[in-house]
């Protein structure tokens, strides 16, 4: 099988994957609102939209493949922030506080804060369904007291969150279940799966085409960003088969 038709069978494969969870994420709102909870996210809240969003290589090409020349700009800006910044970071917690204070919301957003890739957006997003009012996907939690902490703790549904967070878990236990799929899939056909920051994911393609260089092999991809100053591990992660 070429090239293409390898990438072109996996994007087929994710977009199925994205149908099955679109229909089990309505069946979970559905069960979780009958029994008296509330789902809060809506069109324009993007509160969450300055977190951290990992996702897979074949996803990342899904939505590299349906950006506007203008989102793609504003993608190759917000990869530059990160190339500027990461060598601040030590720690996943550095990273993590660097992304939301300095680097700031993900760059498909539109003007009304909606999302720009609504359709081909990764399982990560997906996945993220909040049962409490939107500014607590906001929140820094670092920044609370002790009393704001305890209250906010008091106040989930541990039977149906994520705790200690206050995303629903069906939606975010599927959604990993089936982007493992997705790197299953890609390891499958290369010998290796490349997952990491959604936005450089997307400016790894856009910009260098990295599609081109994975069906040589983990070491020749590793090498590649090694060797153009696009390589750091909390942006991009290899995994061999």
């Amino acid at each position: 099988m070429t090239q293409k038709n390898n990438w072109q069978t996996l994007q087929d494969e994710v977009r199925k994957l994205y149908e099955l969870f679109d229909r089990k994420t309505m069946e979970c709102i559905d069960g979780y609102m009958h029994a008296g909870g509330l789902i809060h996210c809506g069109k324009g809240c993007r509160s969450c939209c300055n977190l951290t969003v990992n996702c897979t290589f074949p996803e990342a090409m899904g939505v590299a493949a349906a950006l506007t020349e203008e989102q793609a700009g504003r993608v190759k800006a917000h990869a530059a922030r990160l190339l500027e910044h990461i060598g601040e970071v030590s720690d996943l917690k550095s990273y993590l506080r660097m992304q939301r204070r300095i680097i700031g919301f993900c760059p498909l957003l539109l003007d009304d804060g909606a999302c720009g890739v609504y359709g081909a957006r990764p399982f990560s997003c997906r996945s993220l369904l909040s049962t409490k009012e939107s500014h607590w996907c906001g929140a820094d939690f670092g920044e609370l007291s002790a009393a704001e902490k305890t209250a906010f703790i008091d106040s989930l549904d541990r039977s149906a969150v994520s705790f200690p967070m206050h995303y629903l878990a069906t939606t975010r236990d599927l959604g990993q279940q089936l982007e493992a799929r997705a790197a299953i899939g890609m390891a499958a056909r290369f010998g290796f799966s490349l997952s990491g920051n959604l936005p450089f994911l997307i400016y790894l393609e856009r910009e260098h085409h990295l599609s081109k260089v994975i069906p040589q092999g983990c070491r020749v991809t590793m090498n590649v960003l090694e060797q153009s100053g696009l390589f750091h591990p909390f942006l991009t992660m290899l995994d061999e088969a």
